[in-house]
This record gives C-alpha cells, structure tokens and sequence, in this order.
C-alpha cells in the first residue's frame, strides 16, 4: 500500500518531512535513485539550517538537494524549526508561509561533539559535529 510508508513513518514518531522524503527516496531502487549522506548545518544567520543531500536519478549526474529551515530560540532549551525553502536540480523554491511546516525541538543532550534534540512527540535526532 502506498500509505503503508506514510503511516509507519507518522506513528513511529516524530514527522519532519525532510526526513519522510529521505526515508521514501532510500527505499527505491538503486537504478532508479542513490542518495549520498544527509548533512546538517546550523549557523549564527537565518535561515540557520541546511540540510543538504546529494542524489543521483536514473544513472546521471549527481544533484544537490536542500532544504533550509528557520531556527528560532523559544528559551534556552526549546527551539521552533520552520522549513523556508527548498532547492532541488538548481531551483529554489520558497515555500509560500501558508505551507511552511513548523515543529518545536526540545535539546536533550549538548557538548562539544553531539546535539540531541527531540521533537514534540519525543522521538531524538542525534547530531554529530564534522
């Protein structure tokens, strides 16, 4: 069933949908698209995150996907991710404000290598500094 992903997806957690299109895209045939390694960048200026992965459709030349978020601080341990944009094959798309989906980020856990934070339904997300 095609909402069988979807479904799985939602109740096993957390929903960002950044990572539902990237667990969908994992899931196809190599033939018929690779994905590299997902990276996140969070700087000092809005947007503040990049999530950046490169992919490769049908057997062609490799294509940059990106996604960028607006982090602001609610206090010092709550965060709210709004996604902005996203540019796919050299487009860039802003998404209109109506469509932009907002989630609340919890810090769990913070030192000088590994951030975890965990969404509204408590599922974590670890990250790991390059």
């Amino acid at each position: 069933s095609p909402t069988r992903d979807l479904a799985l997806f939602l109740y096993a957690g957390g929903y960002s949908p950044g990572l539902f299109a990237l667990s969908l895209a994992q899931k196809l045939p190599s033939q018929l698209v690779e994905v590299g390694d997902l990276t996140i960048s969070i700087s000092r200026g809005q947007p503040r995150i990049e999530a950046k992965v490169d992919v490769t459709l049908l057997g062609g030349s490799e294509e940059s996907v990106v996604v960028t978020a607006r982090l602001e601080e609610d206090s010092g341990l709550r965060f709210t991710e709004t996604y902005e944009s996203a540019a796919v094959l050299g487009q860039t798309v802003d998404i209109p404000e109506a469509l932009q989906y907002s989630r609340d980020l919890y810090v769990s856990y913070v030192d000088e290598d590994i951030l975890v934070v965990r969404d509204g339904s408590g599922v974590p997300e670890i990250l790991v500094r390059n």
